[in-house]
């Protein structure tokens, strides 16, 4: 699977969620957190898009997925990162 139709499959995982990305450049990693009980995952345009993509589905596993049907390969791969974030 190409890495824009993962990226493309992760963002559509965030809308499900009602989690509003917002696509940035400057000096941060990107991630996660709460504004005014919004939800937000922040990418960081400067970073590889690979990066862009890891960073995108390592803060969807903040967020509970289980009510959320997802792509096979979308999951093997979120099951990688949460296994390595462990």
């Amino acid at each position: 699977m190409k890495a824009k139709s993962i990226y493309k499959q992760l963002n559509l995982l965030a809308d499900q969620l009602n989690i509003k990305i917002i696509k940035g450049k400057g000096n941060f990693k990107g991630g996660s957190c709460v504004i005014k009980e919004e939800s937000i995952i922040v990418i960081n345009k400067n970073k590889p898009f690979e990066d862009c993509v890891k960073n995108l589905a390592l803060s969807l596993l903040e967020f509970n997925l289980s009510n959320i049907e997802i792509d096979s390969n979308i999951r093997s791969m979120l099951n990688k990162y949460k296994k390595e974030k462990e």
